[in-house]
């Protein structure tokens, strides 16, 4: 089994900063697909839910069909919290207030050739201020509908249903 997690003394931290976070475990049963290990190391993934005027960001890549919650790995030199500002800014072009962490999830994902354990740490924020730059790839919108009418991957659902 390959682990992405964060140091020890970095979930400490996370601790430390929220006792009353439940962490939620997930598992997903790929086998039927290979998993390609020739990427950059990380240290699990950050999760953004950041509002503003009543809506929410989500982002969908180029040819996806659901709209996601924005999110990435966490680089091996950077903090949970710095990954968050960093997803807010790469992936939907915002500044965002200081995150504040609403959740943990233990994700196992069984694939083919290995099984891959990841901790996505969930933030809740507020966007600073109007308007988006240009993205990496993709589009992001902020969705001020009913959330609960769009199509959301399990995780994203939770997530923010754990922020809202």
């Amino acid at each position: 089994m390959l682990l992405e997690l964060p140091t020890a003394d970095e979930i400490d931290e996370l601790a430390e900063k929220a006792p009353s976070v439940i962490v939620r475990r997930y598992e997903y049963d790929l086998v039927d697909r290979d998993i390609d290990l020739n990427y950059t190391p990380c240290k699990g993934e950050v999760v953004v839910v950041a509002r503003r005027d009543g809506g929410v960001f989500l982002v969908k890549d180029r040819g996806a069909a659901l709209w996601t919650l924005p999110c990435a790995r966490i680089a091996m030199d950077e903090t949970p919290s710095r990954a968050a500002h960093r997803v807010a800014r790469d992936r939907c072009g915002i500044a965002i207030n200081e995150p504040e962490l609403k959740a943990l999830y233990d994700v196992t994902r069984h694939y083919r050739n290995v099984s891959v354990k990841r901790l996505f740490v969930v933030y809740g924020c507020t966007a600073e201020h109007e308007g988006t730059a240009a993205r990496m790839e993709g589009e992001c919108s902020l969705h001020t509908g009913d959330l609960d009418e769009l199509p959301l991957e399990e995780i994203d659902a939770q997530a923010l249903s754990d922020c809202l």
